[in-house]
């Protein structure tokens, strides 16, 4: 046997290995990696020590029924912040695209604009990739940026609710 193909043969479940690892890296989503609860989509990756600072200024609530709101919250005096309602919408998830169609509306201030934009999904090691594609109400162009969404603790939203909005 010549030392070429022995190589080879020693070789071959190191190939066959990374090969099923590649694979397992690149599984398709079933149904939409963004599940119920609050998230985040911050445009870099994050240290997880780092996910609750994120959610402080603002998180998206999803249900399992596609429905989706964002609140932000704003400082309004040194202990008290105030929440408010951003955008508002569904979102439809398609697996064979590996994608999601979301429509609603957003709100900047007073105004209010109809929301319709597409997210890919995908896996970028071990994040969660989302590349969102929508038309800019300003310049009439097609618009996509990448964000890395990430699921807010549960804790941290209830604090957040909490101190926004106290019990009676």
């Amino acid at each position: 046997m010549n030392t070429q193909r022995v190589a080879m043969l020693l070789l071959s479940p190191a190939f066959i290995a990374a090969g099923m690892i590649a694979g397992y890296a690149q599984e398709r989503f079933k149904e939409n990696p963004i599940k119920e609860g609050a998230w985040v989509y911050p445009t870099e990756k994050i240290a997880p020590a780092t996910v609750e600072a994120f959610c402080q200024s603002g998180f998206s609530v999803h249900f399992a029924d596609g429905g989706f709101f964002t609140v932000l919250n704003h400082p309004i005096a040194r202990m008290k912040k105030k929440l408010s309602v951003d955008t508002q919408g569904s979102c439809a998830f398609d697996a064979e695209k590996q994608a999601s169609s979301c429509t609603g509306q957003e709100t900047d201030g007073t105004k209010r604009f109809p929301l319709n934009e597409n997210n890919a999904f995908e896996r970028d090691g071990n994040y969660l990739k989302l590349t969102t594609t929508f038309i800019d109400r300003e310049s009439k162009e097609k618009v996509s940026y990448i964000t890395y969404p990430v699921r807010c603790p549960d804790k941290v939203v209830r604090e957040i609710l909490t101190k926004a909005i106290p019990p009676k």
